[in-house]
């Protein structure tokens, strides 16, 4: 997002003083109607807008807590030693009456939701500037809005729906809300959906605009998680909490008609660049130009202020950057990856044991492409180099790399790491410019399938949309039969892998305490055999001694005794 000239022009104007100390009109600061009326300041407030919406999470300790919510949903496991922050953010957490202040999950933003108040209501009352103008970036400021409670009831259930700018010094009445239902919650945020759908261009001013596309996929994405609060879960709080059953079919419907009208728009398809599917899916994800997948990504660029660390923390040790092997990923996700040939990946455990002797090709290359795209395992091969994740050997093997067997280990890790998103090309790691996808096709693809399962495929084509991301993946198609609840969760969590989505899809299943609860997540230790090129594997516990925790109170997260504090109308969630 091209912003950093709207805020230099901003901060200069806002630098200007005035020459006479005796003047009685203040000219070092820019009034509300200056800011309103002119084009540049309000692109600048807008711009402000998007840089505060939080569409990808990674609060606290920023480029750490990049793999925070896969760390979460049991995909991985964060950087981190039993005392470091990224990682007692997820292991043994109580999420109790204090809330989630301070923490990766926290999300809470009315600061926020005040100021796009403010411009949403300003805006319009311009006369200098355009209809169109005003119509495209008030909607804009609409979808910013819509955004944040959808980030809110997913964590909260309802909450205070605030239109209107809240006076400073208001009266009690404005400024303490009680909280909405979480059912009026979605239906805000689709309302507010089809209301700016037809104001927002096709295509974007500038390269991480919203665009009516960006308003379909929150229309649906939020509309499957109504579906899914109405289809697993009971009403609570009378009615705060929760979505009548009877209101299910609605949602789904609302999801899959946004869905169907992206996908068969033209405008977007399924990334296929190179024929190698391994190769192509990792590309999917740093790729840039012409990229006909992405739908909306927030934007990051050195040169323009804005970067990240995840390809100098997600890649192997022994690569470029001495802080690295970050984020390692548990045995239990490697199963989730099927066999090219349609068998289960996961396997009869009693093979880890440390003797049985392992042939990788057929462990790690036969599986799912999407597998080798997304994780780094034994074998990998990653900037012109081998990645080496075994501890010891036996044999010999006269042309081994200069650090022997323990190279690319790092010390905390589970024998596999995140590789999604790692950009080889990166020049300087620590500097990442590689945007962050927010909403690409195959999620859309994947809304679609799940509301059409739910919905009896009212258009009948649900199988033909999820084998066409099968195929693109280099996997054999499925047929109706197979198609069952379980087989669209699984391919979900095999497509989606470490972007988001796990931990919040076994919430809205409501399976997050069955999968999440008290579960111990495992990680392999390796041993290779230079003679015959083959490993033994011995498995152990992931997370140091600790585990997860996600009780049945955590479905809904607590408001926390400090918000409550400070808004005597707020009622807390249950359990808490």
């Amino acid at each position: 997002m091209q912003k950093n000239n709207f805020f230099i022009y901003l901060l200069f104007i806002i630098q200007i003083s005035c020459s006479d100390p005796f003047e009685l009109t203040r000219t070092d600061i820019i009034s509300e109607n200056a800011v309103f009326d002119d084009p540049i300041l309000a692109d600048a407030f807008l711009f402000d807008l998007y840089d505060r919406a939080q569409f990808h999470i990674k609060s606290g300790n920023g480029n750490l807590n990049m793999g925070l919510i896969s760390s979460y949903g049991g995909e991985s496991r964060n950087y981190g030693v039993s005392w470091q922050t990224p990682y007692t953010q997820v292991v043994d957490v109580d999420f109790n009456e204090n809330g989630l202040q301070g923490k990766v999950l926290d999300y809470y933003n009315y600061a926020l939701i005040r100021e796009c108040n403010q411009f949403i209501s300003k805006l319009p009352e311009s006369t200098r500037l355009t209809e169109s103008f005003k119509n495209i970036r008030v909607s804009e400021a609409r979808f910013i809005r819509a955004h944040a409670y959808f980030e809110m009831v997913k964590r909260f259930g309802g909450v205070p729906l605030v239109k209107d700018v809240i006076p400073v010094q208001g009266t009690e009445e404005q400024l303490y809300r009680a909280r909405n239902s979480e059912k009026e919650v979605y239906d805000f945020i689709l309302s507010e959906m089809d209301d700016i759908v037809n104001f927002l261009p096709s295509v974007p001013e500038i390269d991480g605009r919203i665009t009516k596309w960006t308003a379909l996929a929150l229309k649906s994405r939020a509309m499957l998680y109504a579906a899914s609060v109405a289809n697993f879960s009971d009403e609570k709080l009378d009615g705060l909490l929760g979505i009548p059953l009877t209101d299910m079919s609605y949602y789904y419907k609302q999801s899959l008609e946004a869905s169907r009208e992206i996908i068969r728009s033209g405008v977007f398809s399924l990334y296929r660049k190179e024929l190698d599917p391994s190769i192509n899916f990792g590309n999917l994800f740093t790729d840039e130009i012409n990229n006909t997948e992405i739908i909306f990504s927030e934007k990051y660029d050195y040169d323009e202020g804005k970067s990240h660390q995840w390809d100098a923390l997600a890649q192997p040790s022994g690569f470029g950057f001495n802080w690295s092997s970050n984020y390692t990923v548990y045995l239990e996700t490697l199963e989730l990856f099927d066999f090219t040939d349609g068998t289960t990946g996961k396997l009869d455990r009693s093979i880890y044991d440390d003797a049985t002797e392992i042939d990788p090709e057929w462990f790690f290359e036969m599986r799912d492409p999407r597998m080798k795209a997304s994780i780094f395992y034994p074998g990998s091969s990653f900037k012109e180099g081998t990645v080496f994740f075994h501890r010891s050997m036996t044999g010999t093997k006269i042309d081994w790399p200069q650090s022997g067997p323990s190279k690319h280990v790092g010390s905390l890790a589970t024998g596999l790491l995140i590789r999604k998103r790692t950009n080889p090309e990166t020049p300087d790691a620590t500097r990442s410019s590689t945007d962050y996808i927010v909403y690409r096709l195959g999620e859309i693809i994947l809304n679609y399938v799940e509301a059409a399962y739910y919905l009896n495929d009212p258009n009948g084509d649900m199988l033909a949309n999820i084998n066409n991301l099968r195929n693109r993946a280099g996997m054999p198609s499925l047929s109706l039969s197979q198609l069952d609840e379980n087989k669209i969760r699984q391919e979900r969590k095999c497509e989606l892998a470490f972007e988001d989505h796990t931990f919040w899809d076994l919430r809205r299943w409501r399976i997050a305490v069955e999968e999440l609860d008290n579960r111990q997540r495992h990680r392999l230790h390796y041993r290779y055999n230079a003679n015959t090129n083959r490993y033994t594997i011995e498995m152990a516990p992931g997370d140091l001694g600790g585990v997860r925790l996600h009780p049945e109170k955590n479905y809904y997260f607590a408001l926390g005794l400090s918000r409550l504090a400070d808004n005597p109308k707020l009622i807390e969630n249950p359990g808490y």
